[in-house]
């Protein structure tokens, strides 16, 4: 099977990675060449927020597209399973049997694991080898707010917008369900939406926009720049443009009234099949999340049968304060469950990851003894980087697993399925985590999007 998402990806930074395998030397005060190092004494290590690595954007080079890479013995299989908690899934498991003619609708919401979409996207492109490709589903103008985005969608315009993003210290306009919003400068202007040419033919013949404000959709032209018929749909929350055609790619024009926010668009083939939204932003906490307010009414529309959320790294790199987080939980969960009330939900853990530390030494040096004078010796301040395990992963991980099991919703082990304690140190040594020490490979994400698509489908063989 071909799996060719990206040549390259840009990925913030989530978390930090392994051991403490130093970095680069930094010395604020370095001895003179002639100088002997006599002996050092720790001042102090202190722990790095890590907040512009996180949520910034590194290069991940391209690496091998199979995603058949033989999975490490240091990988936990057997507890590669959905932990129900007492929660039913014989309604997701009757949903997926009758694909061939209602589509299954998943939304994942996450950090920057998911908004640059590779191992959802290949958890999404093996479901639907599987059950079949209702369409590309939810995109977001990533890269029109100044972010990273997937490859295999198209979000542009010609024109001028304001952008926004979910991890912005203040808002300088509504933020949608999807965590970014772009807002158009003039009453008119167009947008052009649609899947990449480089990957699989993936065409669509509806355009759901999700916006607040008025949409008035004034023409539609495809891809080799021919007026295309449509019918527009208005509705409180989106705008659905429905095609005679199949298409790759189309732009929109449209008029509003001023008041006009974009948030995202769902590209449906009116297939069925799966579809698998990804909702993804660099740097997401629990509680950024709940900032929106509205993320639950936002998904609505796309009648999700199970919604997966996988948050907490981030959290790992602030205060440790299990009770908030799980306050941070229980708010987004009922958020959700409110507005999708059918809608099954999986939590998933964060694997073990590693944060920068920064420690202070003092030295003791002496020079070189030079005719007629004495060696001299003076103590100088020596500062290093380097990497350690990030010890607040396993606490936020363990009340995940105790909040699913106290409210009955189904949990992901991830961190387990990875490895557990010591998992950052295999995933680095067997070539499985980015450079950045954060991030995995492309094997690495391959790796995790199988295992989590092996997990959901032993769930929906289990007749339990």
């Amino acid at each position: 099977m071909r799996l060719n998402y990206f040549r390259y990806i840009l990925l913030p930074i989530t978390a930090a990675v392994l051991s403490a395998t130093p970095l680069k030397a930094q010395t604020s005060s370095q001895p003179d060449e002639d100088e002997e190092v006599m002996g050092e004494e720790v001042v102090s290590d202190v722990e790095e927020d890590d907040r512009d690595i996180r949520e910034n954007m590194v290069v991940i080079p391209d690496e091998a597209d199979d995603i058949d890479i033989p999975v490490p013995t240091f990988i936990k299989k057997n507890a590669n399973r959905i932990i129900y908690n007492g929660a039913d899934w014989s309604k997701l498991r009757k949903a997926f049997t009758a694909s061939a003619t209602d589509p299954v609708s998943i939304v994942h919401i996450g950090d920057s694991h998911v908004q640059a979409d590779y191992s959802t996207g290949i958890t999404r492109e093996l479901l639907q080898y599987d059950f079949g490709n209702a369409g590309r589903g939810l995109i977001s103008p990533l890269k029109m707010s100044g972010t990273n985005e997937p490859r295999d969608y198209i979000f542009q315009s010609r024109g001028s917008w304001i952008p926004n993003k979910l991890m912005s210290t203040s808002w300088r306009q509504t933020v949608g369900f999807t965590g970014t919003s772009i807002r158009p400068t003039t009453s008119t202007g167009e947008l052009t939406v649609g899947t990449s040419e480089r990957e699989d033919y993936n065409p669509f013949s509806s355009v759901t926009i999700f916006h607040s404000g008025r949409l008035s959709v004034n023409g539609v032209t495809n891809g080799a720049g021919e007026k295309v018929r449509f019918r527009a749909i208005p509705s409180r929350d989106y705008t659905q443009i429905v095609l005679p055609t199949q298409e790759t790619s189309v732009t929109i024009d449209f008029a509003s009234a001023g008041d006009l926010t974009v948030f995202g668009a769902s590209l449906s083939g009116n297939r069925p099949g799966v579809y698998y939204h990804a909702i993804g932003n660099n740097g997401a906490a629990y509680e950024t999340y709940n900032r929106i307010g509205n993320v639950g009414v936002g998904i609505n529309p796309l009648q999700p049968n199970l919604v997966i959320i996988s948050l907490g790294t981030n959290e790992a790199f602030g205060r440790l304060d299990t009770r908030a987080f799980a306050r941070s939980i229980d708010q987004l969960v009922k958020n959700i469950r409110t507005s999708n009330p059918e809608a099954l939900i999986l939590l998933t853990t964060p694997m073990e990851c590693q944060r920068s530390v920064t420690t202070t030494k003092k030295v003791k040096v002496r020079g070189k003894k030079r005719k007629g004078r004495r060696a001299r010796t003076r103590t100088v301040n020596r500062t290093t980087r380097s990497y350690a395990v990030n010890k607040n992963i396993a606490p936020l991980r363990q009340t995940i697993l105790d909040y699913g099991k106290d409210n009955g919703i189904a949990v992901y082990d991830w961190y387990e399925v990875a490895g557990g304690s010591g998992a950052s140190s295999s995933w680095i040594s067997n070539g499985l985590f980015a450079k950045d020490r954060v991030h995995h490979s492309r094997n690495g994400y391959n790796l995790e999007g199988r295992l989590i698509y092996e997990a959901i489908m032993d769930a929906l063989r289990d007749n339990r």
